[in-house]
């Protein structure tokens, strides 16, 4: 989102731009509850990025959060333990407190296309349900199709010359 925005404010300045299964403002909106991790209302984003960046620098949300140890065999582990896991690192945790992520959806959503500079976009593979899927495993299967199927194309659409190539 932030090279459309520098787009749209500098546009001598680009060429063309490349996203890597780039983030899009759609997806706050599209995406399954369980992956969002966003539940406070909006009114306190603010106060509480500015207390994790407090704790982040001394090291606070290091030593408190939780630690989620996974089964040696990676062939063990399910989505939900991994998306557990990945969520507990400190710099995710401080990360899901970052309060400009909704101003930041709202520059793209206003930011200008391409025009006719070259954008390409380049998409995961389609990911396949583990043995025995859960319901969230399922959620973000469908969600996975609705991402690399409607979002992602419209980045390309961006430009009069983009391309979505799933890799």
């Amino acid at each position: 989102m932030n090279a459309r925005v520098y787009n749209s404010l500098y546009p001598a300045d680009v060429a063309g731009a490349v996203f890597v299964d780039a983030a899009h403002e759609d997806e706050s909106r599209r995406a399954p509850e369980f992956m969002l991790g966003r539940k406070a209302p909006h009114y306190l984003w603010r106060p509480i990025w500015i207390a994790a960046r407090a704790a982040r620098a001394v090291g606070l949300i290091r030593l408190m959060s939780p630690r989620v140890t996974l089964p040696a065999d990676p062939a063990q582990r399910t989505r939900e333990q991994i998306i557990q896991a990945l969520r507990q690192q400190p710099k995710s945790l401080a990360n899901h407190a970052d309060a400009s992520a909704p101003e930041t959806e709202r520059q793209a959503e206003r930011a200008s296309g391409f025009g006719d500079r070259p954008v390409i976009v380049l998409t995961r593979g389609s990911a396949s349900l583990p043995p025995n899927p859960s319901e969230a495993d399922r959620e973000w299967i469908a969600y996975e199709q609705v991402w690399r199927q409607e979002i992602q194309p419209k980045l390309a659409r961006l430009s009069t010359r983009g391309e979505q190539i799933i890799v």
